[in-house]
């Protein structure tokens, strides 16, 4: 049902298209893993599926936790 969904779209909805300093284009995208025998998501910005494709591959290789955040101050 949600392939269907997503495929009788034309564009994402604005909340989840942005453009970044250079004017270019980032879509939301959803990723899933399982722990614990729970499932989880969480989401990135990337420029088309084959970039959010190489940001898991890079994430596999790289990924470190920094640290809990606390707030979020507007810049």
């Amino acid at each position: 049902m949600f392939n269907r969904m997503r495929n009788s779209r034309d564009a994402p909805d604005a909340d989840f298209v942005t453009v970044d300093g250079d004017d270019r284009k980032l879509y939301r995208f959803a990723l899933q893993y399982d722990m614990d025998g729970k499932s989880w998501a969480t989401e990135i910005w990337a420029y088309s599926s084959k970039d959010a494709e190489e940001r898991v591959a890079a994430m596999r290789h790289t990924l470190t936790m920094c640290g809990q955040l606390y707030g979020e101050v507007d810049a």
